[in-house]
Formats: C-alpha cells, structure tokens, sequence
C-alpha cells in the first residue's frame, strides 16, 4: 500500500512538472547605454529645453504581452504570453524618445529634469500610429508630431515611417524596434535635415516630411 502512494505521488508530481508553465522572459526597448546617458547633464548653458509627450500608441499594441505579426496568415497576430514588456510600453516609448531625442540635441530633458524649466520650451506632441513586429520580416513604426520651437508662431506638423529587418526570433524583433526608435529621434531632434542621415544602420525610411 505504501508503495502504491509513493508511485502515485510520483506520478502527480511528474505530471505537474509537465504541465509547469514555461517561464516568462522580460524586454526593455532601451538599451543600457541610452538609460546612462538620458541621465547625463548638458555642458553649458543650453538655448532651450525639451518638453516630447508621447500621446498615445496603438491600442492593440497597448498590453503587457508582446504582439507579432504572421505575414504567412494576416491580417493573423500572435501574443506571446511568455514575452512580456518590462515596463508599460506607452512609458518606454516616452522615456526612449525624450531621453533620446534631448541627447542628440544636447539640451534638458524637461520630463526628467524640472527644475530646468525656467529655459525656453521646445514642445513635441507625438503619436505612435503603428508598432508592428513582424515574423520573419522585422519592425515597423510610424509617427505623427507637432514641433513647436521657442517663441514659433506656429507649430510644424511632421510624419515618418521606418522599418528594421529582423529575420530571426523575439529578441531581433525588440532590438530592431529599438533600432527603429532610435532613427525617429534623429528625425524629431532634426526634421529641416536630410531624414536619411544619421539613422541606425540597417533601419530603412520608409516615409518622411514636415509642413
């Protein structure tokens, strides 16, 4: 009797084991070295500081779990429960493009640092349109932006669309978005400048202009 337990505990035990949930693994759009430097100060007096508010991203992208693309059943997406943000995506995409964007021009980040506030404002209002990952393809982000520098009587009105290639798994897919992030600072920090300079290699501009 006491051996029929013990081999039916066994058993239960071996079941639970195969039915344990397969762990959970956390992405980050901001690399390490842009999570130091957003927090680097400024040499100098600078002529203005940054005010970017990211408005809104798209609601289907709006959840803890990543969400993919399957080119081979679209309009088919996948989300992928065990692939989770390590932060609301809204606020990463917020901190990498202020941060960002404020060190390519080398002024406060009025978000992290307030007490800078008494500067003149440059203010950039954002939305995310598209934030796609894609299997077998890559990443692709869009925008829409209003640009208002000190004392501009009126604000510039911009858009862009970039694509990064990403032929391999979950991980390529995160780094090509943050690839992708980071060419859309360059294009908020400079839209009067060729849109094509600067970008991050391997990250295409699909679209881009201002008026």
């Amino acid at each position: 009797m006491r051996q029929s337990i013990a081999g039916w505990a066994c058993g239960v035990v071996a079941l639970l084991a195969g039915c344990a949930s397969a762990p959970s693994h956390y992405y980050s759009l901001a690399a390490p070295q842009a999570r130091a430097a957003a927090g680097s100060p400024t040499a100098g007096t600078p002529a203005y500081g940054l005010r970017l508010q990211v408005l809104g991203i798209p609601a289907d992208a709006d959840r803890p779990q990543l969400l993919v693309r399957d080119p081979a059943r679209e309009p088919a997406v996948e989300v992928l429960n065990q692939s989770l943000w390590a932060a609301p995506l809204a606020d990463q995409i917020q901190a990498v493009l202020a941060g960002g964007t404020a060190a390519l021009l080398r002024v406060p980040d009025l978000q992290r640092l307030p007490a800078a506030s008494d500067l003149p404002v440059r203010s950039v209002d954002l939305r995310i349109t598209r934030f796609d990952l894609v299997w077998g393809r890559g990443a692709d982000l869009a925008a829409v932006w209003t640009d208002r520098a000190p004392r501009a009587p009126a604000a510039r009105v911009c858009q862009a669309r970039l694509r990064s290639p990403a032929p391999g798994g979950v991980a390529d897919l995160v780094e090509a978005q943050r690839r992708s992030l980071r060419g859309l600072t360059v294009l908020v920090a400079h839209p009067s400048a060729d849109g094509s300079r600067g970008l991050p290699e391997a990250t295409e501009l699909l679209e881009f202009g201002c008026t």
